[in-house]
């Protein structure tokens, strides 16, 4: 039997792959319309199906509280590529603004995977 997770996962890579064809269809990735269809489709295929269960309050294998912390995780991700796009010419005291940023994301992932060990292993001595 396919899993709720499963069928939400391929519904989301649905919809993001028509965001990511329609972001082809207008021209340069970099450019306004383009860029925003594509980081919306990162966002669906990462970050849509634990949305959508979290919207759900669906806790079947990865805790509601979980979900959110990781779609929140994807946006600023997502997000952080967008405004390093948008502005890959401007520097931070003499470094690029997108290696900044890249700096930033790769800090909140190791504190989210952090995190999230510190979590689990407080679950499991709790017995949930």
């Amino acid at each position: 039997m396919v899993s709720r997770d499963t069928s939400v996962q391929v519904a989301a890579v649905v919809v993001a792959t028509t965001l990511a064809v329609l972001s082809a269809q207008f021209g340069s990735p970099t450019a306004g319309t383009p860029l925003l269809l594509g980081a919306a489709s990162y966002i669906v295929v990462f970050a849509g199906s634990h949305i959508y269960l979290a919207l759900r309050g669906d806790s079947e294998s990865v805790p509601v509280a979980a979900r959110w912390r990781f779609a929140a995780l994807v946006v600023t991700a997502v997000g952080a590529m967008v405004v390093g796009v948008t502005y890959r010419n401007v520097s931070v005291a003499g470094t690029g603004l997108g290696t900044v940023l890249g700096l930033g994301v790769a800090a909140l992932f190791a504190g989210y995977w952090l995190y999230e060990a510190w979590d689990g292993y407080q679950a499991s001595r709790r017995g949930a």
